[in-house]
């Protein structure tokens, strides 16, 4: 769970190191802070089967817990307790990320769709059952612009607009006696979409066993459906903007609501760094070498505040 405050909190099984908390103790009952992460603004967190990844506003993606099939993206398969960056994705432009039991699906601001993990049963859509230790474009889907994705326990959904189809791959038959199962979907392929094509979704076999695997976590396709016509690219945590700043300015009076806002804001680290961030897409070229920040953005708002001293003492 992210609070407002951009800290992540953690709880549950741990036997894997699935928590980020430094240690593979077996059971977490109580929220515990992840550490590693402390004044990284984060967009948005998954869960896997056994493992975790978190994306930051900045699209610097962070991965931990069980690795045994490559699904951290490290370029091994040696489990993490305490988040460790994916180096491999640095220059990805990282907007969204989902998991599934063993595998990991990653989202770029281009529309472009890289897995990573588990393949044994096609969901990472390179037209093999191979396992991949570091993330691989789905060439399939090359120049799509796809604008959601979605992992279940063995299969990848993606939607593409543009189209207005979604594209299926690896196996939604877990659970499934073995005569019945169809084979592996190796390679991405369109189903029908629901939207505007006055089409049944129950009508269709993709549809049908997704909606009633058991084991599918996360998502039955109706569940599917709402998370991709919904905004899932959520900002989870207090950062700044403009109209409130000039509300804060306009305001003679430094109200008691002002200055929790202003408290929420300033006492994180996070909220902090996420607040000036720039804008121009540079912040996506967040390295070791370069911040992300606009420090342009940090002067501009110091002058624009300072014209209300009370708000400016606050921060």
């Amino acid at each position: 769970s992210v609070c407002e405050g951009g800290e992540l909190f953690t709880w549950g099984e741990n036997i894997h190191g699935q928590l980020g908390v430094g240690s593979q103790t077996t059971l977490i009952p109580k929220p515990q802070l992840v550490e590693r992460l402390k004044g990284i603004p984060l967009a948005q967190i998954a869960a896997g089967g056994a493992h975790s990844t978190t994306v930051s506003l900045s699209g610097a993606v962070y991965s931990w817990g069980k690795n045994s099939f490559g699904q951290l993206g490290l370029g091994d398969m040696k489990d993490r307790d305490c988040p460790t960056y994916v180096g491999a994705l640095e220059h990805w432009k990282t907007v969204f990320i989902s998991c599934g039991a063993d595998h990991t699906a990653v989202l770029s601001k281009e529309g472009l769709v890289c897995t990573f993990g588990a393949g044994g049963s096609g969901q990472l859509g390179h037209n093999s059952t191979r396992n991949e230790l570091l993330p691989r474009v789905v060439a399939e889907l090359w120049g799509a612009r796809v604008s959601h994705i979605a992992c279940g326990r063995q299969y990848t959904l993606v939607y593409v607009p543009s189209l207005d189809k979604f594209y299926f791959f690896g196996s939604g038959d877990e659970g499934q006696l073995e005569d019945e199962r169809k084979p592996n979907q190796l390679i991405p392929l369109p189903i029908n979409s629901p939207v505007n094509t006055g089409k049944s979704w129950q009508g269709n076999d993709h549809y049908r066993c997704i909606q009633s695997n058991p084991i599918c976590y996360n998502f039955n396709f109706v569940n599917v459906f709402m998370y991709f016509t919904q905004n899932s690219y959520l900002n989870g945590i207090a950062t700044l903007e403009d109209k409130e700043v000039d509300a804060w300015i306009s305001n003679s009076k430094c109200r008691e609501s002002i200055k929790k806002n202003i408290r929420r804001i300033f006492s994180s680290e996070a909220c902090i760094n996420g607040s000036f961030l720039d804008k121009r897409d540079k912040h996506f070229k967040t390295s070791k070498e370069f911040s992300g920040i606009d420090m342009s953005e940090v002067e501009r708002f110091y002058e624009k505040i300072s014209k209300n001293q009370t708000a400016y003492q606050e921060v």
